[in-house]
């Protein structure tokens, strides 16, 4: 399938779900629409990188069945089942992070900067605006650092003068947009607009980081081949 048309099915499951959150009327949507964006994004991803390599394949693919699986326990009510899935999503970063960390591509310093100080105000807000319950502390700022690891080493991407593998900076970022939002509704006053804005946002990111890969792994094999001949 051409990322034009997956793009296509992917973003009206998108609008589906964002539906649903708006008017919470079928249970049943809300179930099926959620994994079904990284479920898409998964098929996508695993039909679009054979013969890329296993090293450059597993990470993300890895990452984004953790991904998923963080969706699904994020989706019941509880303590045990919100630590769960934070620790599923703690598993995305570290792979995603890994993918990054394999690229032999530079940092950009002044970029590099910009993030770590993006990172710090992150974290100062959080800890000067929410009430976190002192037994989630701990691994709140334990997956906060995880997420900023992952941003910061996305920030490479810029300088590798591909220009949708860009993507997936913007799709870090937008992750940890995403899971600032969380915070606030999760630990703050929550209400729906807030749970819109997440999904909205960590949709975004996922297409982003997902696609953004991809076409970086193309990119990086048409390279390849061109060296070769």
């Amino acid at each position: 399938m051409k990322a034009q048309d997956f793009s296509k099915i992917f973003f009206s499951i998108l609008f589906l779900h964002l539906v649903v959150l708006y008017q919470p009327e079928s249970a049943a949507l809300y179930y099926i629409s959620k994994p079904l964006l990284l479920f898409s994004l998964l098929a996508f991803f695993i039909s679009n990188s054979q013969g890329f390599g296993s090293s450059n394949r597993n990470p993300v693919i890895f990452a984004l069945v953790f991904s998923l699986l963080g969706d699904v326990l994020l989706m019941w009510e509880g303590q045990t089942f919100f630590l769960m899935g934070m620790a599923a999503f703690g598993v995305a970063q570290i792979a995603y992070s890994i993918f990054y960390f394999r690229q032999k591509l530079e940092l950009n310093k002044p970029i590099l900067f910009a993030a770590i100080l993006f990172l710090a105000g992150i974290l100062f807000v959080i800890s000067r605006y929410l009430d976190l319950p002192h037994a989630l502390s701990p691994y709140i700022y334990a997956y906060s650092v995880l997420i900023g690891i992952h941003l910061i080493l996305s920030t490479r991407f810029l300088s590798a003068g591909i220009a949708k593998a860009k993507m997936a900076t913007l799709g870090a970022l937008l992750f940890v947009i995403s899971d600032l939002i969380l915070a606030f509704n999760e630990f703050g006053e929550p209400n729906k607009y807030k749970h819109i804005a997440v999904m909205l946002s960590y949709g975004l990111a996922q297409y982003f980081i997902t696609m953004g890969l991809l076409d970086y792994l193309k990119s990086k094999e048409e390279i390849s081949e061109h060296h070769e001949v």
